[in-house]
Protein backbone atom coordinates (compact mmCIF):
# COMPACT_ATOMS: atom_id res chain seq x y z
CA UNK A 1 0.00 0.00 0.00
CA UNK A 2 0.90 3.55 -1.23
CA UNK A 3 2.11 6.27 1.65
CA UNK A 4 -0.44 8.95 1.65
CA UNK A 5 0.05 12.02 -0.15
CA UNK A 6 -0.04 15.37 1.49
CA UNK A 7 -3.26 16.24 0.65
CA UNK A 8 -4.71 13.11 1.64
CA UNK A 9 -3.06 13.52 4.54
CA UNK A 10 -4.87 16.73 4.96
CA UNK A 11 -8.31 14.55 3.90
CA UNK A 12 -7.57 12.11 7.30
CA UNK A 13 -7.07 15.14 9.75
CA UNK A 14 -10.04 17.61 8.56
CA UNK A 15 -11.99 14.28 8.35
CA UNK A 16 -11.63 13.50 12.26
CA UNK A 17 -11.15 16.71 13.39
CA UNK A 18 -13.03 20.35 12.14
CA UNK A 19 -15.42 17.79 9.37
CA UNK A 20 -16.76 15.67 12.00
CA UNK A 21 -16.71 12.90 10.05
CA UNK A 22 -18.15 14.38 6.37
CA UNK A 23 -16.60 13.39 3.50
CA UNK A 24 -16.76 16.75 1.33
CA UNK A 25 -16.31 18.89 4.33
CA UNK A 26 -13.08 17.31 5.16
CA UNK A 27 -12.05 17.16 1.23
CA UNK A 28 -12.97 20.96 0.69
CA UNK A 29 -11.02 21.65 3.51
CA UNK A 30 -8.08 19.80 2.33
CA UNK A 31 -8.06 21.75 -0.79
CA UNK A 32 -9.55 19.79 -3.38
CA UNK A 33 -11.31 21.03 -6.48
CA UNK A 34 -14.76 18.64 -6.56
CA UNK A 35 -15.24 18.51 -3.03
CA UNK A 36 -18.88 16.72 -3.52
CA UNK A 37 -17.26 14.23 -5.52
CA UNK A 38 -14.15 13.57 -4.42
CA UNK A 39 -14.50 13.38 -1.07
CA UNK A 40 -17.00 10.19 -1.37
CA UNK A 41 -14.53 8.84 -3.39
CA UNK A 42 -11.43 9.35 -1.29
CA UNK A 43 -13.35 7.96 1.94
CA UNK A 44 -13.65 4.46 -0.56
CA UNK A 45 -9.65 4.09 -0.93
CA UNK A 46 -8.28 1.32 0.96
CA UNK A 47 -4.75 3.49 2.11
CA UNK A 48 -7.52 6.30 3.22
CA UNK A 49 -9.07 4.03 5.51
CA UNK A 50 -7.01 2.39 6.94
CA UNK A 51 -5.29 5.44 8.12
CA UNK A 52 -8.30 6.87 9.83
CA UNK A 53 -8.85 3.51 11.65
CA UNK A 54 -5.09 3.77 12.98
CA UNK A 55 -5.75 7.35 14.18
CA UNK A 56 -8.76 6.23 15.62
CA UNK A 57 -7.89 3.36 17.38
CA UNK A 58 -4.86 5.23 18.85
CA UNK A 59 -6.54 8.22 19.89
CA UNK A 60 -9.53 6.76 21.75
CA UNK A 61 -9.14 5.15 25.14
CA UNK A 62 -10.83 1.94 25.86
CA UNK A 63 -14.23 1.74 28.13
CA UNK A 64 -12.20 0.16 31.43
CA UNK A 65 -9.18 2.67 30.97
CA UNK A 66 -11.85 5.80 30.82
CA UNK A 67 -13.39 4.17 34.18
CA UNK A 68 -10.06 3.08 35.63
CA UNK A 69 -9.23 7.12 35.06
CA UNK A 70 -12.48 8.37 36.73
CA UNK A 71 -11.35 6.13 39.55
CA UNK A 72 -8.31 7.62 39.58
CA UNK A 73 -9.58 11.01 40.37
CA UNK A 74 -12.05 9.89 42.75
CA UNK A 75 -9.59 8.11 44.53
CA UNK A 76 -7.05 10.84 44.63
CA UNK A 77 -5.38 12.20 47.49
CA UNK A 78 -2.96 15.18 47.83
CA UNK A 79 -0.61 13.18 50.46
CA UNK A 80 0.22 11.12 47.13
CA UNK A 81 2.03 14.09 45.78
CA UNK A 82 3.87 16.20 48.53
CA UNK A 83 7.01 14.95 50.04
CA UNK A 84 7.28 16.23 54.09
CA UNK A 85 10.54 17.31 55.49
CA UNK A 86 11.43 17.23 59.41
CA UNK A 87 10.06 20.67 59.70
CA UNK A 88 6.82 20.18 58.21
CA UNK A 89 7.57 21.94 55.24
CA UNK A 90 6.34 20.26 52.07
CA UNK A 91 6.78 20.59 48.29
CA UNK A 92 5.78 18.40 45.39
CA UNK A 93 7.19 15.60 43.83
CA UNK A 94 6.73 14.95 40.57
CA UNK A 95 8.79 11.60 40.62
CA UNK A 96 6.04 10.32 42.43
CA UNK A 97 3.25 11.33 40.25
CA UNK A 98 5.13 9.89 37.37
CA UNK A 99 5.75 6.27 39.57
CA UNK A 100 2.69 6.60 40.05
CA UNK A 101 1.13 7.29 36.51
CA UNK A 102 -1.48 9.58 38.06
CA UNK A 103 -0.30 12.44 36.54
CA UNK A 104 -3.66 12.78 35.26
CA UNK A 105 -4.87 13.42 37.97
CA UNK A 106 -3.52 17.08 38.40
CA UNK A 107 -5.58 20.12 37.19
CA UNK A 108 -2.72 22.73 38.29
CA UNK A 109 0.29 22.93 39.17
CA UNK A 110 1.97 26.36 39.91
CA UNK A 111 4.93 28.09 41.82
CA UNK A 112 5.11 30.73 43.06
CA UNK A 113 7.50 33.46 43.02
CA UNK A 114 8.11 33.16 46.78
CA UNK A 115 8.86 29.35 46.12
CA UNK A 116 5.84 28.09 47.34
CA UNK A 117 4.67 25.71 44.72
CA UNK A 118 0.69 25.04 44.47
CA UNK A 119 -0.79 21.78 43.70
CA UNK A 120 -4.70 21.53 42.21
CA UNK A 121 -6.64 17.72 41.79
CA UNK A 122 -9.25 17.54 39.26
CA UNK A 123 -12.76 17.56 41.30
CA UNK A 124 -13.49 14.19 42.76
CA UNK A 125 -17.45 14.70 43.33
CA UNK A 126 -18.05 14.47 39.78
CA UNK A 127 -15.93 11.81 39.11
CA UNK A 128 -17.47 9.65 42.13
CA UNK A 129 -20.96 10.66 40.37
CA UNK A 130 -19.86 9.53 37.09
CA UNK A 131 -18.68 6.26 38.57
CA UNK A 132 -21.77 5.81 40.48
CA UNK A 133 -23.86 6.80 37.43
CA UNK A 134 -22.14 4.02 35.82
CA UNK A 135 -22.90 1.45 38.26
CA UNK A 136 -26.24 1.86 39.02
CA UNK A 137 -25.80 2.94 42.58
CA UNK A 138 -28.35 5.84 42.77
CA UNK A 139 -31.31 4.15 40.53
CA UNK A 140 -31.04 0.69 42.82
CA UNK A 141 -34.04 -0.22 45.30
CA UNK A 142 -33.44 0.40 48.64
CA UNK A 143 -32.88 -3.03 50.21
CA UNK A 144 -35.33 -3.58 53.21
CA UNK A 145 -33.45 -3.84 56.32
CA UNK A 146 -34.30 -6.48 58.40
CA UNK A 147 -33.58 -7.08 62.40
CA UNK A 148 -32.45 -10.17 64.36
CA UNK A 149 -35.84 -9.57 66.42
CA UNK A 150 -37.91 -9.80 63.20
CA UNK A 151 -35.82 -12.92 62.61
CA UNK A 152 -36.78 -14.75 65.44
CA UNK A 153 -40.09 -13.56 65.27
CA UNK A 154 -40.64 -15.04 61.67
CA UNK A 155 -38.67 -18.14 63.14
CA UNK A 156 -40.82 -18.64 65.88
CA UNK A 157 -43.63 -18.75 63.69
CA UNK A 158 -42.94 -20.91 61.23
CA UNK A 159 -41.72 -22.97 64.14
CA UNK A 160 -45.58 -22.89 65.84
CA UNK A 161 -47.34 -23.35 62.68
CA UNK A 162 -44.80 -26.86 62.03
CA UNK A 163 -45.56 -27.53 65.31
CA UNK A 164 -49.53 -27.07 64.91
CA UNK A 165 -49.50 -29.30 61.91
CA UNK A 166 -47.68 -31.65 63.50
CA UNK A 167 -44.48 -31.74 60.81
CA UNK A 168 -42.13 -30.70 63.48
CA UNK A 169 -41.07 -33.59 65.47
CA UNK A 170 -39.82 -33.07 68.76
CA UNK A 171 -40.94 -29.34 71.26
CA UNK A 172 -38.31 -27.00 71.63
CA UNK A 173 -37.79 -27.44 74.78
CA UNK A 174 -36.51 -31.34 74.11
CA UNK A 175 -33.83 -29.80 71.64
CA UNK A 176 -30.38 -31.51 72.65
CA UNK A 177 -27.95 -28.96 74.36
CA UNK A 178 -28.66 -25.47 76.27
CA UNK A 179 -30.18 -22.36 74.64
CA UNK A 180 -29.41 -18.85 75.54
CA UNK A 181 -30.70 -15.64 74.54
CA UNK A 182 -29.79 -14.22 71.53
CA UNK A 183 -27.79 -10.58 72.62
Amino acid sequence: MRPLNFRQRLFVDHFLGEAEGSAAGAARRAGYRCPESQGPRLIKKSAILAAIEARVATSALAADEVLARIADVASADLLHFIELDNTGAWKVDLRIVKRLGLGHVIKRLRKNKDGTSEIELEARMPALLKLGEYHNIFKRESQPQVTLVEVAKHLRAQYEELRRTGECGEPLEALPGQTQPVQ
